[in-house]
């Protein structure tokens, strides 16, 4: 298949690199925003949010971190009270997150590709 841009294919590994971390921002400021909430539920679910971006920021765990990411995303979806983000976005990070899990952490990260 014919590249439009075929002198860009060099940056093609930084792709998972770069999905990685903008996921793993994502869920951070998401995570912000449960961790001061009232209920303790919110609270509890932040931190782990915390942690589960923290790992996907570092490259550590990636692939365990993107699946309980993904279902945690999933769980916001459908609950309107956990939600603190659009749901367009909520689904794209679904899908970037469940892509992080197929293809794994990518360059720069801790995790050794197996």
């Amino acid at each position: 298949m014919l590249s439009l841009f075929p002198e860009l294919l060099f940056l093609a590994p930084l792709a998972a690199f770069v999905i990685r971390v903008t996921s793993g921002l994502m869920i951070a400021r998401v995570a912000y925003r449960h961790v001061f909430r009232p209920t303790t539920a919110m609270r509890i679910l932040g931190i782990v949010e915390g942690v589960v971006a923290v790992l996907l920021i570092a490259g550590a765990y990636t692939q365990p971190a993107a699946l309980i990411a993904s279902l945690i995303i999933a769980i916001t979806l459908f609950l309107p009270t956990y939600r603190t983000l659009p749901r367009s976005t909520l689904a794209l990070l679904l899908v970037m997150t469940l892509s992080l899990l197929v293809t794994g952490a990518g360059p720069f990260a801790f995790d050794l590709p197996l």
